[in-house]
């Protein structure tokens, strides 16, 4: 007879190994995690088996023990002083079975309470040491960036940026470096190419990206010869929303299947807009097939990333695009913000934000994202860091 351990991936493994081992007479000691496995104490010793039952029915006398001591004190507090205790309300004092039980129910509600007040204060602690107390010390700058939600493999990679400087100045400090390493350099590229890719998850906002951009370059260059091109596997024809973008700027919609690539030259002054709608591995695979097919045809490709997006998304489309390398473009900012957990996911897959845009407004409403507008951006909207 002994008492042994037993390690397994999950709880119903382990007993299965206790039962084999011990069989139906063995007893579960304690059970934990450790390392990613499941570590079962068990035993099929005599004594051991005893001792344990005896601490069990122990623990069971003093929570009668405990619930007792919980209606006697409550009973005394309205003897003494009925102001002081608002779930009795008897001026007799008529103590009767169910006072004791309604008693100790509100008792137990109020420590649920408690606790459940509790837990939510304890999930935004982080546990340090005494130089990390003083606002006056770089060590509590990390701290409040990870209330903020800010990544903590973003903020050690950044770690440089607020070391030795106090909370105000680390924290600033640190946006400006994350906007630096965000902003991208492509939306002066932009204003020159002549041929626009964009592509994004369905409902980011592709198709009034690309009005937006057609009003912002035909006042930039002071122009009217833009095309639209829908990229799309549907056999229904040209969507609703992009026709009537269309109509609205006067500018045509066409067809991609119409363009030219193979004979296309840089010398046409035409800017084309590529609308690609629809599914996303659709349109990463038909980029592709352009780029590969036609490796001379020059093209600016513009990612939207709808503002809102969780740190997973995220994740998910800049995996699949690498290859590609798009400027991104932050979709529908008046609709919902950006907040840290997207900007520590965009800067940990190098991703390059271009531009922000809303959705209501189609002209004016493109603004470059450069370092100095994403670190404005950051202090105003983190100004609780």
């Amino acid at each position: 007879m002994r008492t042994q351990t037993f390690k397994a991936k999950d709880v119903k493994s382990a007993i299965n190994l206790v039962n084999t081992e011990f069989g139906d007479k063995a007893i579960i000691l304690s059970t934990k995690k450790n390392n990613g496995l499941v570590e079962v104490e068990a035993s099929d010793n005599d004594e051991i088996i005893s001792d344990h039952k005896k601490k069990i029915e122990e623990k069971k006398n003093f929570s009668n023990v405990f619930l007792k001591e919980l209606k006697t004190n409550s009973l005394k507090k309205n003897i003494n002083n009925e102001n002081k205790v608002s779930y009795l309300k008897n001026k007799d004092f008529e103590v009767k079975n169910d006072n004791f039980e309604n008693s100790s129910k509100e008792i137990f509600e109020k420590i649920r309470d408690d606790i459940s007040s509790l837990r939510k204060e304890m999930n935004g602690m982080i546990v340090t040491d005494q130089s990390g107390i003083s606002d006056e010390l770089s060590h509590q700058t990390p701290i409040k960036l990870r209330q903020e939600k800010f990544s903590p493999e973003i903020i050690n990679k950044l770690n440089y940026s607020f070391i030795g400087k106090n909370l105000e100045d680390g924290r600033v400090s640190f946006f400006r470096e994350l906007s630096r390493k965000l902003a991208s350099n492509d939306f002066s590229r932009l204003l020159k190419s002549k041929n626009i890719f964009i592509f994004g998850n369905s409902g980011s906002g592709k198709s009034t990206l690309a009005a937006k951009l057609a009003s912002y370059l035909s006042d930039a260059k002071n122009t009217k010869k833009i095309n639209f091109f829908e990229v799309t596997n549907s056999s229904t024809g040209h969507s609703d929303v992009l026709k009537s973008y269309s109509r609205v700027l006067g500018f045509s919609l066409n067809d991609y299947k119409a363009f030219d690539f193979k004979n296309y030259t840089d010398n046409d002054e035409w800017i084309n807009i590529f609308d690609f709608s629809g599914e996303m591995n659709f349109s990463i695979q038909k980029i592709k097939e352009i780029k590969n097919s036609f490796p001379s045809f020059d093209f600016c490709s513009i990612l939207t990333v709808q503002s809102g997006s969780n740190s997973e998304m995220i994740n998910g489309i800049t995996k699949k695009v690498e290859d590609i390398r798009p400027m991104v473009a932050i979709t529908k900012l008046d609709e919902c913000w950006v907040g840290a957990e997207e900007f520590s996911s965009l800067a940990l897959n190098n991703s390059r934000i271009g531009m922000v845009t809303g959705t209501k407004v189609i002209i004016d409403s493109i603004i470059e994202a450069n370092e100095n507008a994403l670190t404005k951006y950051m202090k105003d909207n983190f100004e609780n860091v």
